[in-house]
């Protein structure tokens, strides 16, 4: 009996469907077509297709086969965006209507056309290594092993091999002789140059570089070599800059900072470094003398210091380029300290405090015209 009313509802349920008018029979489209490479002709497998509603909300999709040939079922009634996608092509998009007279769309043959992109400009940059010997000089390129050097420019040559600072005066040698010439630059300046090393960052220093057996225009008589201290001075395309600080604790702490900006447009480039320096140094000591004396002393350097170049360059022509920079220095220190002597017995014999003030300003102005000769073979 109940199998029999089973069959009974079935073949009710069959007939009511049946006599259902087609208006409100549920609607779906289907979808095919071939997708194949525009360039080459062939077909495309793997390709994904992608129906959207109005609302760009995925409702289905699929895949073309080894042939590119796809097919897309169960697409609701109404307006929907078909996109075909793969990767290395450009998306190719199209609105379809599916209603009861439209319900089979046949896209035929979709050439996909691939997504080049073209560089504006490739720039490729040579690592250069941090130490490169020219024929008349060595060029140390600071920002490799040398950034981390010290505070200053004085801190930053007693890590260059030949040359020496001493810790106490400053004074400089090479290769065992002071008779050396400091040049900033490539300009000579008129702070000695044990002060000089003391006032520029190191953050602000491009390259060093030695020149051993320097030629007539240095007017080397007598002197065991020149040392050239090359500032940052930024030539890329477009705005530029950057940022570096530094800082050493030991008794005190003592920090540096530099900037370092350009602008280049069309035919003039300008460039702008700023260095800043400060902190205090100290130093004591203790000198028995026995039978003689003693001696107790203790100094205290408050040193600050602000190093500029601004400058611009103009490009002539391709051979030609005019330069025009100037360069300007404060440096304030103020030093205290004191030194105690006794006798043998422990009595005072003198005791003599310091104080000294120290301010400077320094500046140079500089006009450079750099002509490229054409290089000729000669035979």
């Amino acid at each position: 009996m109940k199998n029999i009313i089973f069959v009974f509802l079935v073949l009710l349920a069959s007939n009511i469907h049946a006599q259902m008018p087609k208006d409100i029979l549920p609607k779906t489209g289907v979808i095919s077509g071939k997708v194949i490479d525009q360039t080459t002709q062939q077909p495309l497998p793997y390709v994904n297709i992608i129906i959207k509603d109005a609302a760009k909300k995925i409702i289905t999709g699929g895949i073309s086969d080894d042939s590119g040939l796809f097919t897309v079922k169960n697409i609701p009634e109404g307006k929907n965006t078909v996109e075909i996608q793969f990767i290395g092509y450009k998306t190719f998009a199209k609105l379809i209507s599916v209603n009861r007279k439209t319900n089979k769309i046949n896209l035929g043959t979709i050439a996909l056309e691939e997504d080049t992109t073209t560089l504006d400009e490739v720039e490729i940059r040579a690592e250069t290594s941090s130490v490169t010997q020219k024929v008349d000089r060595k060029v140390i390129n600071v920002g490799k092993d040398l950034t981390s050097a010290g505070a200053t420019a004085s801190d930053l040559l007693n890590n260059v091999q030949s040359v020496s600072v001493d810790s106490q005066s400053g004074n400089i040698s090479l290769r065992g002789n002071e008779n050396v010439r400091v040049l900033v630059d490539g300009k000579p300046t008129n702070i000695p140059a044990s002060q000089l090393l003391k006032q520029i960052p190191s953050s602000s220093i491009k390259s060093v570089e030695l020149i051993t057996n320097p030629s007539a225009k240095y007017n080397p008589e007598g002197m065991s070599g020149i040392i050239n201290i090359i500032l940052n001075k930024n030539a890329n395309m477009g705005f530029n800059g950057s940022v570096n600080t530094g800082i050493e604790a030991g008794h005190y702490v003592r920090y540096n900072a530099s900037t370092n900006m350009n602008y280049k447009t069309g035919k003039v480039n300008f460039f702008g470094n700023y260095g800043f320096r400060g902190g205090d140094n100290y130093n004591f000591g203790y000198v028995n003398r026995p039978g003689v004396n003693n001696q107790d002393f203790i100094f205290v350097n408050d040193n600050e210091s602000h190093l500029f170049k601004i400058g611009a360059d103009i490009y002539l022509d391709d051979k030609n380029t005019l330069s025009l920079y100037t360069t300007q220095n404060w440096f304030d220190s103020n030093a205290s300290g004191r030194a105690i002597i006794t006798d043998s017995n422990g009595d005072l014999i003198e005791n003599s405090p310091n104080t000294q003030t120290n301010e400077s300003h320094n500046q140079a102005y500089n006009i450079n015209y750099k002509h490229d000769f054409e290089k000729r073979d000669i035979r």
